[in-house]
């Protein structure tokens, strides 16, 4: 049986631990997650300006989703592939990034973000809010 590689040139097959010193972390995001009213209301007014702002992106369109996702259609000024475009929308989703910042590729062009203050978080100032946003990354002219 022949093993698979995690990447190009990978020759252990392995890591060396687990993740398990996120898991608190991560247990009290999805605490949070599941708190009813802890995902904010307006983003078009708190997200979206910073959103426009970005370098290198337009955005083309916004709405917000009866799941609470505010999905924000943009294509990127420059031509990109592979893992470039993921790093790239994780540049536009980090001007709106708060002490807990979760981005995964939901399939194809999609990618959504979960970002939030969890009570506790520095600088303390504003009570415990998140934010759920998907980006859908659109590469042909609209």
């Amino acid at each position: 049986m022949e093993r698979q590689r995690r990447w190009d040139e990978d020759e252990r097959f392995t890591g060396v631990s687990d993740a398990a010193a996120m898991l608190p972390a991560v247990r009290r995001l999805d605490e949070m997650l599941r708190t009813v009213g802890w995902v904010t209301e307006e983003p078009e007014a708190h997200l979206l300006p910073h959103l426009r702002r970005v370098p290198g992106w337009e955005v083309l369109g916004e709405r917000l989703l009866d799941d609470g996702f505010y999905e924000v259609r943009a294509r990127p000024e420059e031509e990109l592939e592979g893992i470039d475009v993921q790093r790239a929308v994780i540049r536009l989703l980090s001007v709106i990034a708060e002490p807990s910042f979760f981005v995964r590729q939901a399939g194809g062009d999609v990618y959504d973000c979960v970002t939030g203050v969890m009570p506790g978080d520095p600088p303390g100032i504003f009570k415990s809010h998140g934010h759920l946003v998907r980006v859908i990354v659109v590469t042909e002219q609209e």
